[in-house]
């Protein structure tokens, strides 16, 4: 037979966890500190991917019309290229900036936490 004091010992430390959790500043971070400066990374980074994202988009909305413009003779191929060349060329321009910003944030947090095995070699073989 269980000891019915067993069952009560789990409440109240379920209770004092749970306070402990919710215990806190629930704002945004001072300005000026390494975690603001980090959300604000963080938020450029989030705006870099939606243009990404909508710039693909449109590559692939300029592929479908590209197709039927030409078909209908409204278009050359040379110029429905030409155009998609242009957006691919924003495209990786965007990419690109999207990747620095990831890796500065990256190592920003790296740097902030002391972590003492970043930055992380090359493993040797293959990838």
């Amino acid at each position: 037979m269980p000891l019915p004091l067993r069952r009560h010992w789990l409440a109240p430390l379920l209770l004092v966890g749970a306070l402990g959790c919710s215990v806190g500043d629930d704002g945004p971070a001072p300005a000026g500190s390494p975690a603001a400066e980090a959300s604000a990374r963080a938020a450029r980074i989030a705006a870099l991917a939606e243009e990404l994202g909508t710039t693909a988009k449109a590559l692939t909305s300029l592929t479908d019309e590209s197709r039927r413009k030409v078909a209908d003779g409204r278009s050359t191929t040379a110029d429905e290229i030409e155009k998609m060349r242009l957006l691919t060329a924003q495209l990786d321009a965007k990419e690109a900036e999207l990747r620095r910003e990831m890796e500065a944030l990256e190592s920003a947090l790296h740097a902030a936490a002391g972590d003492p095995a970043w930055p992380q070699d090359e493993a040797p073989g293959r990838r």
